[in-house]
């Protein structure tokens, strides 16, 4: 029985795949291992989206390729990466004996086969990948959050984003196949589903023909054993009063909503081609802050987009400061070649980049710990993610519902029995920008 090492990288949608792959692994004698000692074939799921990430993923598959020289046979590369560059990879790094795309990775059992028999497989088809059907999906990691993708692909067409080349258009699941998977991780345990696509807002309108993400949602949390359904990547320009009143009405639905708005400057925005205002988002931003009081918001933003001057950069700082976002992420921009951005004029130097993502930073900061503070002396349901022993104490590590996995902040508690997985409240006693410290008076179900 030859055994599999697979690493993942990117995004928590590649997370899917990734799982999806090693669910398909686990339906025949291949095994799946941590310890990539043992493991006769590697493979590497890519994520070829900014620069950073293609650096990631090539210096990765470098390490392995050099790996796979004393310690095993099979090297296969898949994912967004090597969706873009196939001919490159083969081209580049002869190591590789296999090289699927985001439209056929499914096949990664036959192109396996093939490769401890000696056969080298470079496929890439066109990027859709079909998902409504069964797939079977094998968890990488414990714990009881997970990811369900129910979208793939996006038609919005943002100037600086390859993501269309990568995924191809919006393409959504059907609704009985999420409830299938959501019922299937509900019985595995799993309490908090973090729903994910491009623009999650724009569910269903390929196959429905309007867009059914509140059908979805209310079917959802009609499913038992799931505590927290959390909604990832919500194009602003497309979020519905009904959502917002949906989301007011749902308590097992987070208060908490990922905006990704890139920039605020009106004449950046129209270059970037997205849809909206700087006003049309606040306003939004508003109202979710009325109808939802403890509602928390995160967005994430580039600088250095071209065209972007001190007057555009400075616009989009007092925009900052007047969202007040919960939590906030910046990337500095990416050249990706085969996009529109890519040819404008008036490209920003990368010291400048450098500098203004620090300023954003900074502000960012100020901005989070003052939100966080607001929250000291209230209560906050938590799920344990990790129970720490030390010197006869226990130092419980987990998130709030204001949380997201991976990528922002958690809560520290002392002195408390609790298991991981176990659902508890506490009540915030300090603050910090990005984590919290919380103390236990009494635990719930």
């Amino acid at each position: 029985m030859a055994k599999v090492g697979l690493v993942s990288l990117g995004c928590p949608k590649n997370q899917v795949d990734s799982e999806i792959m090693a669910g398909l692994l686990a339906q025949t004698e291949l095994k799946v291992t941590d310890n990539y000692s043992q493991a006769e074939v590697l493979i590497v799921n890519t994520c070829g989206f900014i620069e950073d990430a293609k650096e990631e993923s090539i210096d990765t598959i470098l390490q392995l390729a050099n790996y796979k020289e004393e310690h095993c046979r099979v090297l296969i590369v898949t994912g967004c990466l090597a969706q873009r560059y196939p001919a490159e990879l083969q081209a580049e790094i002869p190591e590789i004996d296999g090289i699927l795309g985001t439209g056929n990775f499914d096949e990664i059992v036959e192109v396996i086969e093939r490769g401890l028999a000696g056969e080298s497989t470079f496929e890439v088809t066109a990027p859709e990948f079909e998902y409504n059907r069964i797939l079977p999906r094998k968890r990488l990691e414990a714990g009881y959050s997970a990811y369900v993708k129910i979208a793939e692909g996006c038609n919005n067409r943002c100037s600086y984003c390859i993501i269309p080349d990568l995924r191809g258009r919006l393409h959504s699941r059907g609704l009985a196949e999420i409830l299938k998977e959501v019922e299937s991780l509900a019985a595995q345990g799993i309490k908090e589903i973090n729903l994910v696509a491009q623009d999650i807002t724009r569910y269903g309108l390929d196959l429905y023909g309007e867009p059914r993400l509140i059908e979805l949602l209310e079917r959802l949390t009609e499913i038992e054993g799931i505590k927290w359904f959390r909604l990832l990547y919500a194009y602003p320009a497309h979020f519905s009063e009904e959502l917002i009143e949906l989301m007011a009405s749902k308590e097992r639905i987070c208060n908490y909503i990922d905006l990704p708005i890139q920039h605020a400057d009106d004449r950046i925005r129209a270059r970037m081609d997205r849809q909206g205002s700087s006003q049309q988002i606040l306003d939004l931003i508003e109202r979710l802050r009325t109808e939802i009081p403890e509602m928390t918001i995160r967005t994430s933003l580039i600088v250095g987009f071209p065209g972007e001057g001190e007057q555009e950069f400075q616009n989009l700082l007092d925009f900052i400061k007047e969202a007040q976002f919960d939590r906030l992420g910046v990337f500095k921009y990416s050249r990706e070649e085969g996009t529109a951005a890519a040819k404008m004029p008036n490209q920003v130097a990368a010291e400048v980049k450098e500098e203004r993502y620090q300023r954003v930073m900074e502000l960012q900061q100020e901005i989070s710990l003052a939100r966080n503070q607001q929250w000291i002396g209230k209560e906050v349901n938590v799920l344990v993610e990790e129970v720490q022993q030390e010197e006869g104490q226990s130092l419980v590590i987990g998130r709030t519902e204001r949380d997201a996995p991976e990528i922002d902040g958690l809560i520290y508690i002392n002195d408390l029995a609790a298991q991981v997985g176990d659902f508890i409240k506490a009540k915030i006693v300090d603050a910090y920008e990005y984590d919290l410290i919380g103390e236990v008076e009494y635990e719930f179900t």
